[in-house]
């Protein structure tokens, strides 16, 4: 701890957001708790402001219901007692002229604290999110853009254009805002409820982010579905063609905070999908219900004693999805089949089958275990 720093002139303002005084209040050791009880003794006149900056910050970490108006009020009433009662033992110390100079600094500083208050609430509300999701509307709040919003309240999907010349379809009940340009903004920013399929613009120099129920996905360029509804806090992000990348708005804030530039996101490509729970903060890689063929080029499903390996390689290519196997237990092994009729999970059964192996799905990719020994 810096003990040098002088702390003589600071606001209540300055007490809250100072990395040392926030540091003894949240989590004080011998030597904070020595430094800082020897400072407010010798420098009474700032004790109030120091009690009035350590109930705020308490204020922030508070893991229960949504603070109400009355607890804010009844807080600040409390901060402003502790001042009056501060100002009267001065006056009886002092007298009259100290009374008069306080209740001139007692002015500034309580609307120094309503004004703290109000923030950290807000502050807190965002907090909040480590033990619930980030809804709809309290993403909206938190954006500092006029946003523009389109509801489906129709029983058909419905498409909306946005300024960059993407695209959107909403299905039913399904809600999006977006500002009215992205001229202003390095990045383009969209707020989603419901389900809803993208094809968004490609510009490098401005990717283009969408926030739903806890969960960032963002692209430059590319075609995926967002399942999401506030009510049951989960959301998957399935990608049809292109590159997204997904992650957490508690990830986010936290890196932020810290300052910290890695994020744990999920990098998802054509026939991936993300699936993320707010409730329990978990995001996993997955493989879409329905692969599709994602590959320009033709891909040859018809196998003649075709090697093992060149029989995964044209299901990778042909889906864009890893493959990962023993190739030690399976080199030796060749596959005669025409595939050409049947989805993946329908090629990858048959295939299996005809090696006695199983596969399963783990964080996006196909894991192949062969059931019997490379003799």
């Amino acid at each position: 701890m810096n003990n040098q720093q002088n702390f003589s002139d600071f606001s209540l303002n300055e007490f809250v957001w100072n990395d040392n005084f926030r540091k003894w209040v949240l989590s004080p050791d011998e030597d904070s708790d020595n430094f800082w009880k020897n400072w407010i003794k010798a420098n009474s006149e700032k004790e109030a402001a120091v009690g009035a900056a350590k109930k705020i910050i308490l204020a922030l970490t508070i893991k229960e219901p949504e603070l109400s108006d009355a607890v804010i009020a009844a807080e600040i009433q409390n901060i402003l007692d502790e001042i009056n009662r501060k100002e009267i033992n001065s006056y009886r110390k002092n007298g009259f002229r100290t009374i008069v100079e306080n209740r001139y600094w007692k002015l500034g500083l309580s609307a120094a604290v309503i004004l703290i208050v109000a923030v950290t609430t807000v502050l807190w509300m965002i907090r909040k999110s480590d033990n619930t999701s980030i809804s709809y509307q309290e993403l909206m709040r938190s954006s500092d853009e006029k946003l523009t919003e389109k509801v489906n309240e129709t029983g058909k999907p419905q498409t909306v254009l946005l300024p960059d010349g993407s695209k959107i379809v909403l299905e039913k009940n399904a809600k999006i805002s977006f500002a009215a340009s992205f001229n202003n903004s390095s990045k383009r920013k969209v707020y989603l409820s419901g389900t809803a399929f993208f094809e968004v613009a490609k510009n490098p120099l401005k990717p283009f982010l969408v926030y739903t129920n806890g969960l960032i996905t963002k692209v430059l360029g590319t075609k995926f579905i967002i399942h999401s509804m506030d009510s049951n806090k989960k959301v998957s992000v399935e990608v049809i063609s292109g590159i997204v990348s997904v992650y957490s708005y508690i990830d986010k804030r936290s890196n932020e905070e810290t300052g910290s530039k890695k994020l744990n996101a999920l990098i998802l490509t054509a026939n991936q999908k993300a699936n993320y729970s707010s409730e329990d903060k978990t995001l996993m890689a997955a493989i879409v219900t329905n692969p599709v063929l994602v590959s320009a080029e033709e891909v040859n499903f018809k196998f003649e004693d075709t090697s093992i390996d060149s029989v995964f390689k044209s299901v990778e290519k042909g889906y864009g999805i890893d493959i990962v196997y023993d190739e030690k237990s399976l080199a030796k092994r060749t596959f005669t089949a025409t595939l050409t009729t049947e989805s993946m999970y329908e090629k990858m059964d048959i295939i299996c089958k005809a090696l006695n192996a199983r596969y399963e799905i783990i964080d996006g990719k196909i894991v192949v275990y062969s059931n019997v020994s490379n003799q």
